[in-house]
């Protein structure tokens, strides 16, 4: 508004000048300009109404020149603040539009400020829109747009990373993650998409770095994501270089990791995967004598191996210090059926059936019958699985 009252002041003094100008050549007082043969003479008042009006033609012709030239250019603003208005109020409309949930009307909105001077903020909640609408057809165009502009670059390349990992494109994402400011580094939502990123593509050693790097940035996530690198540590271990390898990583821990019970557990679980059942029982029942932790159930019911005495001998301890947990009898009846002690399994089964009902102990108990070629017991025992 205040640049049109300046224009409409300036156009005025043209128009004065044009028609009060002539007034004043009679004054006295004149300038006397040579240039060459050409000649100019006039007096002080016309010389500075001549000036007022030069300036004012320059001004209005190059307030024109720009106006043609975007419009040329494709630009909306045609007509100054007017258009701003409408592009601003188009932006408004988009986002009350996604506040409802009508991605189809909000697409329609934000393409009208195109390609209006918000910083990219535009651009940016277009993306969002084109993910919703289009499967994020257009997304890498638009966040594109918006890396162009200082105050969205950051943000555009973090949607672009998220955006990235949801496609599983890892390496992409990597290397845009190079590219954003060491001030957005340190934030929390870039350091987690890092982490996520290096996961998928197997850096372990690079994840570690990054958590030792941002410990109090991830706040309680920490303790979530060192365990899972150590478990992505310990597997990548186990599989290029062979049990012997990943116990020697063990030994190699410095106690604080060893007493985690989230390591424990990945280390004997992946002992086990390895089909080292007899190394998996003496840590585990190593481990289960310090505490009775629950977590450790599922991985006595994974041993498989002749003649587990150490691990059995532990549950029998614990069932007789507690005769009335179900989840003991279930432990002792899956070691002593995968050692072959069948009938060890069926009664310490049942009193875990007696005790409360579990489909896995249901499961077993019915297979045990099959054994036995009592096929009848065993289908009304699978047909009580299914009623229940």
């Amino acid at each position: 508004m205040r640049k049109l009252l300046l224009y409409i002041f300036l156009l005025v003094l043209f128009f004065v000048g044009l028609l009060f100008g002539h007034a004043a050549i009679g004054e006295k007082g004149r300038i006397f300009i040579a240039m060459g043969e050409w000649r100019i003479q006039m007096t002080v008042v016309s010389a500075l109404i001549s000036f007022i009006i030069g300036f004012v033609v320059i001004t209005v012709v190059w307030w024109l020149v720009k106006r043609i030239y975007r419009m040329i250019a494709g630009s909306r603003n045609w007509f100054g603040v007017l258009s701003k208005r409408k592009q601003s109020k188009a932006l408004f409309n988009a986002i009350n539009a996604c506040a409802v949930g009508d991605y189809e009307s909000a697409q329609k909105y934000i393409n009208k400020t195109f390609p209006g001077d918000f910083d990219g903020a535009n651009y940016m909640l277009a993306a969002d829109i084109d993910r919703r609408v289009n499967g994020g057809k257009n997304v890498n165009n638009l966040l594109g747009i918006a890396e162009t502009f200082p105050e969205t670059e950051a943000a555009a390349k973090t949607q672009q990373v998220a955006w990235f990992i949801q496609q599983h494109q890892f390496k992409q994402a990597e290397a845009i993650l190079d590219t954003i400011d060491a001030k957005s580094q340190q934030q929390a939502v870039v350091v987690r998409l890092w982490l996520s990123v290096l996961a998928a593509l197997g850096k372990w050693h690079l994840v570690k770095e990054k958590l030792r790097a941002h410990k109090k940035v991830l706040g309680d996530d920490y303790v979530q994501w060192a365990q899972q690198a150590m478990q992505g540590e310990f597997a990548e271990i186990a599989s290029k270089q062979g049990a012997n390898a990943l116990k020697e990583k063990w030994a190699s821990l410095p106690r604080a990791a060893k007493k985690d019970i989230a390591n424990q557990i990945v280390y004997i679980q992946l002992l086990i995967d390895q089909g080292l059942s007899k190394d998996a029982e003496l840590v585990l029942v190593e481990l289960a004598k310090k505490t009775k932790n629950p977590a450790f159930h599922g991985l006595f019911k994974q041993l498989k191996h002749p003649s587990p005495h150490q691990a059995m001998r532990l549950i029998e301890s614990w069932i007789k210090a507690d005769m009335n947990n179900a989840q003991l009898y279930s432990v002792l009846a899956h070691l002593a059926y995968n050692s072959g002690d069948n009938e060890l399994a069926e009664k310490a089964v049942r009193k875990a059936l007696e005790l409360a009902s579990n489909p896995e102990d249901g499961r077993l108990l019915a297979r045990l019958l099959e054994k036995q070629n009592a096929f009848e017991k065993a289908n009304n025992v699978y047909k009580g699985l299914l009623t229940s």
